[in-house]
């Protein structure tokens, strides 16, 4: 019964919604419908009671551009500081099947975001303003095994559709099309599998969240953003209707960008040849469950980024139930 009524709590306070919206790394040619840390706060490994639920999920983000060293990147303009404002808005299905022994659900995301860029060159600063529709992202598989004693496996298999606003430009200097500065989604397919691992006992919750970016080749501008991984880990304490605890992410990009099939040139100082990202962040998590709908805050605070923009985030989401 104990470990019943924790699953329904923490279940209810943060679903396993495997995506989120972004900005998510700066080594990629634009950015990815996955937020770092997106997924912590909750228990992947296992699924809600059978339902349909919907979460509204709105999170701050402000940041500096880093270089291959972790220092602020000198870009040809000056440095460069964001302030992000996302939103994301997902239904997740759990329908009361099995498949392969596993509890079955499905969900669907679709982000939006509103981005405000600062360039400082030490003689003026230069702002800049611009919103839109990030790619829709849908997993039309998640599964959810019971070990017993309390462990956990979840398994998605999620792809990020080619919507979205983006627009293109044609550069004589480059010989190629070339994204425009107000694009916010990206025009290729990204698929995003993940396994999850979460281990209730005593009113607590473990989990570890491995998330995957393959990302698939921009044919119109000819770029193929490297592959990423995200870890994302989770531990949390329920005590009555609320729950605290502690989260964290790690994000590494473990393939080169590629422009036509070469390695992106180093730029020095403002970034490393392939431009990898490597980025972490750590924070603390706190939640209500209200009965009829709960509501989840977490803050992400950048410990350091690489060829990334060291973003720290702050998270708002509420989860309410619809049957």
């Amino acid at each position: 019964m104990m470990m019943n009524t924790l699953n329904k709590r923490l279940c209810r306070l943060a679903l396993p919604l495997i995506l989120t919206a972004a900005p998510a790394a700066y080594g990629v040619e634009n950015v990815t419908p996955l937020q770092p840390g997106a997924t912590t706060g909750n228990a992947a490994g296992l699924l809600p009671p059978d339902g349909l639920y919907f979460t509204l999920n709105s999170s701050y983000e402000t940041g500096s551009l880093r270089n291959e060293d972790g220092d602020k990147a000198l870009t040809p303009g000056g440095s460069v500081k964001l302030k992000v404002v996302s939103t994301a808005a997902s239904l997740l299905w759990v329908p009361g099947w099995e498949v392969l022994g596993a509890r079955y659900g499905a969900s669907v995301v679709q982000p939006q975001r509103v981005i405000r860029s600062r360039t400082n060159d030490g003689q003026a600063e230069h702002k800049d303003h611009y919103d839109g529709m990030l790619n829709t992202s849908i997993t039309p598989v998640m599964l959810s095994w019971d070990l017993g004693r309390g462990l956990f496996v979840g398994f998605g298999a999620g792809v990020s559709l080619k919507n979205g606003k983006f627009e293109y430009r044609y550069s004589e200097a480059q010989g190629r099309n070339v994204i425009q500065g107000n694009s916010v989604a990206n025009n290729f397919y990204i698929f995003q599998p993940n396994l999850a691992v979460t281990y209730l006992r005593d009113d607590w919750a473990f989990t570890v969240n491995n998330i995957f970016n393959f990302n698939t080749r921009n044919k119109t501008t000819e770029y193929q953003t490297g592959h990423l991984y995200y870890l994302d880990v989770t531990a949390a304490k329920t005590i009555n209707n609320w729950t605290l605890g502690a989260i964290g992410n790690y994000t590494r990009q473990f393939r080169d960008d590629e422009i036509k099939g070469r390695k992106v040139a180093a730029v020095p100082g403002f970034h490393a040849q392939g431009k990898r990202t490597e980025y972490a962040s750590l924070g603390p998590m706190i939640g209500y469950n209200f009965g009829d709908f709960s509501v989840s805050g977490r803050f992400l605070f950048a410990l350091f980024a690489e060829n990334d923009v060291d973003m720290s985030i702050f998270h708002l989401g509420i989860t309410i139930p619809l049957k």
